[in-house]
């Protein structure tokens, strides 16, 4: 224990590996070899939850479309107009943070690609 006092070892909150606080982590809980890992996959894991997202919407669009009834100028009620600008947001705003994802995930991997 003195031993980790001197050193200022931690533990990983990840692997429970001893690490060095010196060793680049700075304050976090997480090893030099974890942290890069959880760093490479942040684009992967928004990439999920954004298409997530989309299917949320399209779920969302896809129930209002097949509820409608009669044409579209006909009167829906306020329920189903909700409903369609709640599905678009989710469509859309899944759409966009999706792209923007790829985009930093295919502009970092080059990045990191080059670096090796």
């Amino acid at each position: 224990m003195l031993i980790r006092e001197v050193m200022k070892m931690r533990v990983c909150s990840s692997c429970q590996r001893e690490f060095d606080e010196t060793s680049g982590a700075g304050t976090s809980r997480l090893c030099p070899s974890c942290r890069r890992d959880r760093l490479v996959n942040t684009w992967k894991r928004q990439m999920r939850n954004y298409g997530v997202s989309m299917m949320a919407g399209l779920a969302v669009l896809g129930y209002v479309f097949l509820s409608l009834k009669g044409h579209p100028h006909t009167a829906m009620t306020p329920l189903i107009k909700a409903l369609m600008a709640v599905g678009g947001l989710f469509l859309m705003g899944g759409l966009f943070g999706f792209s923007l994802a790829l985009f930093f995930h295919f502009w970092h991997s080059k990045k990191n690609n080059k670096a090796r």
